[in-house]
């Protein structure tokens, strides 16, 4: 809070600055970027403290940063400022000095290993020679030579026994030290590269202790969203698991730090379009002078611009929100304190499962595919609750594909393709293809037949939308008659034929549907 009358300006020239020391306190990621937040606590002077803290990080949008205290403090923020600056240091720091200690250490171990293997290697090479002699050129009995050999497998099977480990070993370890070199050295340019300073103005009316909280904007950091989907026919059900992929190139190890994951994107505009109306009018031709000075009256500099550009912005003026909305504009995941370190790596978290109600039906393109295609029709309300991001789609435990979830809306059914199934068989064959004719009649006659044969593996009952296709003449000389159409209904604008069936366990279907294409005789026809 102020002091009574008005508040003098911070003095200039300051000598004295106070380092604040803050730690990272939580993050806030959303796709395109990372809130971060940071806490510590400040000693103010009564009057003006000028304090400045160098942990900014070199990534943060200076816009973006924000100093605040809590509104119980006594005084406070009068202005901020980041200013870029470049460190001065003469000695490491001692996080930094036990990182490389520890390296030190490290690689004396990699090293003796290393000899070690060196050493086995040579001896393994050494008894794999005395084991291919066999001591055929001594001058000792086949006992002794026996009772040698087997000394020699003996000792080379321990030495693979001892070499192995010693391998794997060696292996972890000069991975662990690969990091902790890339740490290191990515550390130790940190230190020496240009960066910037926060620096904040406190007034108090007392020497007090106030908490100090500092939220940034970088994008060092972002998570995606991407879907699981699970299908369960056998329960008419779709398991629907959320999981978020998590990347931390801050270069700060994140341990034991509260996360918040976010849909929202804080760089994206939020300002509405102004509505532009849709003019329609005749077109006048103008002679080429009376034009230009037309166009010179209405310029951007005229009076008539002005009134053009008001009326317009009346024009543009947007309607009232609507008091309740259904779809909200962001969700927000909370995983509480959690372990990410910094690094090219990814980290995995399962957010939640979903399970939706779903009406499983089998569909046969027969002209395209001899195959069954799985799709899972799904309630419309299903849009409005996911935001939209890859899915990996798994039947009956196997992974089929992936698509993007939710699915686009095309029919005024919800569909969800969910790849074909190995279970039901489909099998087209031509059975009838003839051109027939008349000695009296100038019109060819072609017959054709096709057989469908669909049968499955599943112990309960399946339903099943089979499409098969009859040729849509484009001339009026060219006549498509269905001569016999199995029982199927026939689309006459598209030449779909469409069969509705629930098959039993065991059950095969079976159809032959005839069609015949009349056209005139010595024209030549295309699409047959």
């Amino acid at each position: 809070m102020r002091g009574e009358g008005e508040v003098p300006l911070p003095l200039r020239g300051m000598d004295s600055l106070v380092s604040l020391a803050l730690s990272l306190a939580s993050v806030t990621l959303y796709p395109e970027g990372a809130l971060y937040t940071y806490t510590g606590v400040l000693s103010a002077h009564r009057g003006y403290t000028q304090v400045v803290w160098l942990g900014l990080p070199p990534q943060a949008n200076p816009q973006s940063v924000r100093v605040s205290v809590p509104p119980t403090a006594g005084g406070y923020v009068v202005q901020t400022a980041v200013e870029p600056y470049s460190p001065a240091w003469h000695a490491e720091p001692p996080d930094l000095s036990a990182l490389r200690r520890q390296i030190d250490s490290l690689e004396g171990v990699v090293t003796r290993l290393a000899d070690r293997l060196r050493i086995l290697a040579l001896q393994e090479s050494t008894l794999t020679q005395n084991l291919r002699l066999g001591g055929e050129e001594s001058a000792v009995s086949p006992e002794q030579v026996e009772r040698y050999l087997a000394l020699l497998e003996r000792q080379l099977s321990r030495l693979l026994a001892e070499r192995f480990p010693l391998q794997k070993q060696h292996r972890a370890l000069a991975d662990t030290l690969a990091r902790w070199k890339k740490r290191y050295e990515g550390r130790l340019a940190g230190l020496s590269q240009s960066r910037a300073a926060l620096y904040f103005t406190y007034w108090s009316p007392q020497r007090e202790v106030v908490p100090v909280r500092v939220e940034l904007l970088a994008p060092t950091a972002s998570w995606r969203l991407q879907y699981r989907i699970r299908a369960v026919p056998t329960a008419g059900q779709l398991r629907i698991q959320r999981w978020a992929t998590l990347s931390n190139h801050s270069g700060e190890d994140w341990k034991g730090i509260p996360l918040t994951l976010s849909t929202a994107q804080p760089s994206r505009s939020a300002e509405m379009p102004p509505f532009v109306p849709w003019y329609v009018d005749f077109a006048e031709v103008y002679p080429l002078g009376r034009y230009f000075r037309l166009q010179k009256a209405v310029s951007p500099s005229g009076e008539g611009a002005a009134e053009a550009a008001s009326a317009g912005d009346e024009l543009a003026a947007p309607p009232p929100l609507p008091a309740i909305q259904e779809q909200v504009l962001s969700r927000t995941y909370e995983l509480g304190p959690q372990t990410v370190l910094a690094g090219q790596q990814t980290t995995l978290f399962f957010l939640r499962e979903d399970t939706l109600p779903a009406a499983f039906h089998f569909f046969v393109n027969a002209p395209a595919a001899q195959k069954a295609y799985l799709r899972a029709a799904l309630l419309l309300e299903a849009l409005g609750l996911w935001e939209q991001a890859p899915a990996r789609i798994e039947v009956e435990g196997q992974e089929v594909g992936t698509l993007t979830w939710p699915p686009q809306l095309t029919e005024d059914t919800l569909w969800l393709d969910l790849g074909s199934a190995d279970r039901v068989q489909v099998r087209r064959t031509e059975s009838l293809n003839r051109r027939e004719t008349r000695l009296a009649s100038s019109t060819l006659h072609h017959r054709f037949a096709y057989t469908l044969r669909i049968s499955h593996t599943y112990p309960a009952p399946i339903r099943l939308t089979v499409w098969d296709r009859l040729p849509v003449s484009r001339h009026a000389d060219i006549k498509v008659e269905a001569d016999d159409l199995a029982g199927g209904t026939l689309d006459p604008q598209t030449g779909k034929v469409r069969w509705d069936l629930t098959l039993e366990p065991g059950q095969t279907w079976e159809r032959t549907f005839r069609f015949t294409v009349k056209y005139p005789k010595g024209k030549p026809i295309s699409g047959l």
